[in-house]
């Protein structure tokens, strides 16, 4: 039986496991990969590398023969394997050589996004879809368009973009990712009241009594539903999968997102099932270097 190490590197948290070959779970760690909503995730990949590092432990403690990793990260990925961006996560080396002398493994390395569409694709909401767009909204907001039965990443890797979406909030342009993401709710709070947040959900939990956490949540409803119905538009997918932490676990936003949507493109959206289809996305792709 083959068991790799699969990692889904978040903006906000690090879910790490060692997963067999049929894709269950055996063992897994999950760790904040920030103390703050302000600046990069995982310094220097010091909270992943230390998952990594007790995964290698329990593997040795328990027989278990590891024999890749995967691991999918918040960062444009090109299809080398090589991060070309440093929008969320502190990197220094480029992960695919850093992990590798750290473990003495291959390596596979994807975008988060993609590793989440092949998770909902192989285990998921997806099952039996051949081409469907995946849109994951959590504390960053991207997508990956799914076509015969492989994420389109683009020429560079950077057709994952969804988040990116410039729209007019008051007046300025500024991405979608930056008012309707967990962290960009929680910052945009901030920001306008001076209280300080530890995450979106605080913010939820505000609505019913502070003026401006409704209105900062009702923004980015509007605004997020706007933009997922002009993703619809232009790539006209049959079926739409939406997973992510944010989206999967705060039914007042996905519900105020969703009523901006009209009837023929809310009823192509489904919601995802799985809440680790980025780790078994992770370790699709590593057991993919072992085939």
């Amino acid at each position: 039986m083959k068991h790799v190490i699969a990692i889904d590197l978040g903006a906000t948290k690090v879910l790490a496991g060692i997963v067999d070959q049929n894709l269950n779970v055996i063992h897994s760690i999950t760790k904040p990969s920030r103390s703050s909503i302000a600046g990069l995730a995982d310094i220097k990949l010091a909270v992943t590398k230390s998952c990594i590092i007790e995964l290698s432990q329990f593997a040795e403690m328990n027989n278990i023969t590891l024999v890749a990793g995967g691991i999918g990260f918040p960062e444009y990925v090109d299809s080398t394997g090589k991060l070309t961006s440093k929008d969320c996560v502190d990197w220094e080396l480029q992960p695919k050589t850093d992990l590798a002398a750290l473990t003495k493994l291959p390596w596979a390395v994807e975008s988060d996004v993609s590793c989440a569409a092949i998770g909902e694709l192989t285990l998921g909401s997806a099952i039996g879809f051949v081409n469907f767009l995946y849109i994951t909204v959590s504390s960053g907001i991207s997508h990956s368009f799914v076509i015969n039965g492989k994420p389109w990443t683009g020429e560079t890797g950077r057709a994952i973009g969804f988040g990116v979406t410039k729209v007019d909030y008051h007046g300025e342009f500024v991405t979608l990712e930056s008012i309707c993401s967990g962290l960009g709710i929680a910052r945009e709070y901030e920001k306008k009241t001076g209280i300080a947040v530890e995450s979106a959900a605080e913010v939820f939990s505000k609505i019913d009594t502070d003026q401006t956490a409704a209105e900062v949540v009702a923004t980015a409803s509007k605004l997020l539903g706007h933009g997922i119905a002009n993703m619809v538009e232009i790539l006209d997918p049959k079926n739409v999968i939406i997973g992510g932490g944010l989206w999967l676990g705060a039914a007042t936003y996905r519900d105020q997102v969703l009523r901006e949507l009209n009837p023929e493109i809310g009823s192509r959206i489904k919601s995802a099932k799985l809440t680790q289809a980025g780790l078994l996305g992770a370790a699709h792709a590593a057991l993919q270097l072992t085939t």
